[in-house]
């Protein structure tokens, strides 16, 4: 029997309740053709009101989260909202997206009203150069800030302004393209936040918009920084400390994103990166895998690979440990009995295009996988179904492409148990029709979805009948 629908907490309803009381009251005021009253003494009002209630710091910061995220209400509400309810009590703040003609006004708010924030994030406001003197005074006087998300629009002279005035500052994401040279990136390094900084957001993905160089700077600077999670270069920013700095060199990296990785650039990682935990390998140079060695590494991402080269590696201790493993375009046929067994403990296992994957049956099976991806991989049928008879742990299924029958769901899941299975996908699936969607809601206790309905073979009709069934049971399964 799948799961019900929760019921709302009160703390939620109640939130909601208030939410709704101060937008309605704010819209009344604003746009009753009766009522002719200041908006800024009605604002004080209210929260000369919330006070007398009680409200804490929490319950500010809770309305702003629930208002400012809202896709019913106007800008004008949310930015009025914000000006009403921002103060040196609120620690916390996202103020999502808003139009540009809001973006001086929103900045001029956080400066005058957040000194006591200690999160803030600003995705949603690109803010120009006319208006960058906002964003410096933000820095100077929010001084309590512990993260802070300024992606897009980073400058040198921000990085200035964050080095000087942000003292416990642990995580900044000044990633995308943007106006950072050395300059700037020499002022954060050695700047009053260069022992607390542990996550730095960096550059674009795949593009060398920052110099290596310049990323070393953090790195050799900041001895606490353990990613750079946008920067896809950060081997050769190591490699160019142990060439040119200190070949003795060691930090606290525990993720690393690199590109075009030779072998020698893989053995200075090893050497310098005692605590790596996640590696992202983009398009290795071939040979360079062996020279991946560690005991400590649970997550490996692979892009652009010859599979026989992979598989060797994987035999030693650094396979046994694993227990993520994303595969992106790989050369050759994986053998997943084979990958089994060299990988036990695998939790999560991301296939997409690799260029064929086999299974037979009575092979080696992962003993704790609750993820499995296979997307644009040519995987026979009967392969595909032995190998999910022999993954009944699965929480997540997700296969671009089927040839199942009704039958061979019915025998797979009456035949096995899979108790914890919550989310099924497959993305085309032209012989599966209403018979299979019922039974996986019968047969999975723990089922959250299901999809990608539009390519199984389903009528409009029985979609409806579904969904009507579900309503009326109260059950929390989505249809997608």
């Amino acid at each position: 029997m799948s799961k019900k629908c929760t019921v709302r907490s009160l703390s939620d309803s109640a939130l909601a309740e208030l939410a709704n009381l101060l937008v309605s009251t704010i819209s009344y005021v604003q746009y009753a053709p009766d009522v002719h009253l200041d908006i800024n003494i009605v604002m004080v009002e209210l929260n000369e009101y919330l006070a007398q209630l009680g409200a804490t710091s929490n319950i500010y910061q809770d309305l702003l989260r629930v208002i400012l995220s809202s896709d019913y209400l106007d800008a004008n509400m949310r930015f009025t909202c914000l000006q009403m309810l921002l103060n040196c009590g609120v620690t916390f703040l996202m103020t999502e997206v808003f139009p540009f003609s809001y973006y001086e006004k929103i900045l001029q708010v956080i400066a005058a009203q957040g000194a006591g924030l200690r999160v803030l994030n600003i995705k949603g406001i690109w803010v120009k150069e006319e208006h960058m003197h906002y964003m410096y005074d933000i820095v100077r006087r929010c001084k309590q800030l512990v993260k802070l998300y300024v992606p897009y629009i980073a400058n040198d002279r921000l990085l200035e302004e964050i080095g000087k005035c942000c003292t416990r500052l642990q995580i900044l994401d000044i990633s995308g393209e943007t106006d950072i040279t050395e300059i700037g990136i020499d002022f954060l390094a050695k700047g009053v936040c260069c022992q607390s900084l542990t996550v730095v957001d960096v550059g674009m993905p795949g593009e060398e918009n920052i110099c290596y160089s310049d990323i070393a700077l953090i790195l050799e600077h900041c001895p606490q920084v353990e990613t750079l999670s946008t920067y896809s270069f950060v081997g050769a920013s190591l490699k160019f400390i142990h060439d040119n700095i200190d070949d003795r060199f060691k930090c606290r990296l525990k993720y690393i994103h690199d590109t075009g990785t030779d072998e020698s650039t893989l053995q200075v990682i090893m050497q310098t990166c005692p605590r790596l935990e996640t590696l992202y390998l983009d398009s290795p140079k071939t040979g360079s895998l062996r020279a991946l060695h560690t005991r400590n590494l649970r997550k490996l991402k692979i892009y652009k690979f010859v599979v026989a080269e992979l598989l060797p590696l994987l035999e030693r201790p650094i396979g046994r440990n694993l227990r993520h493993l994303t595969m992106i375009k790989g050369l050759g046929n994986l053998d997943l009995g084979k990958l089994a067994r060299l990988c036990p403990s695998l939790i999560d296992l991301d296939c997409y295009m690799i260029d064929s994957l086999t299974y037979g049956q009575g092979q080696a099976k992962f003993q704790q996988l609750e993820g499995l991806e296979i997307l644009s991989s040519a995987i026979m049928t009967s392969s595909l179904k032995a190998f999910l008879c022999n993954s009944t742990d699965l929480k997540r299924l997700a296969v671009d492409t089927v040839e199942f029958t009704d039958e061979d769901i019915i025998s797979m899941f009456m035949q096995h148990d899979f108790k914890v299975l919550e989310d099924v996908w497959f993305t085309l699936a032209p012989e599966l029709t209403v018979q299979s969607v019922e039974l996986l809601m019968d047969s999975c206790p723990e089922l959250q979805s299901v999809g990608q309905l539009t390519g199984w073979s389903l009528t409009p009709d029985d979609l409806a009948l579904i969904r009507g069934l579900l309503k009326s049971g109260n059950s929390s399964i989505r249809l997608q």
